[in-house]
């Protein structure tokens, strides 16, 4: 029996911050999490639009997200955002 991974808002936004690239933009879509976390894509976008909703990513196009709260990656001060 195949377990699937624990899929809610939290564990998508630290999904999309562990992957975003050095300028905080993460080019996935519902398509990519929905893969990533084995639920559907209509799922995985209302997580999308609530973390949008939250004001935690800002859509740029289909296929990237900007977080808005973001330090560079190399930033030694960089703290995982409290959400």
């Amino acid at each position: 029996m195949k377990r699937t991974k624990y899929f809610d808002w939290e564990q998508a936004f630290h999904f999309i911050f562990e992957n975003a690239d050095r300028d905080g933009i993460w080019h996935g879509s519902a398509t990519s999490l929905a893969a990533e976390f084995e639920v559907s894509e209509q799922t995985a976008g209302e997580v999308l639009d609530e973390l949008r909703g939250r004001r935690l990513i800002e859509r740029l196009s289909t296929r990237a997200y900007f977080l808005s709260k973001w330090s560079e990656k190399d930033d030694p001060s960089r703290v995982y955002l409290s959400i």
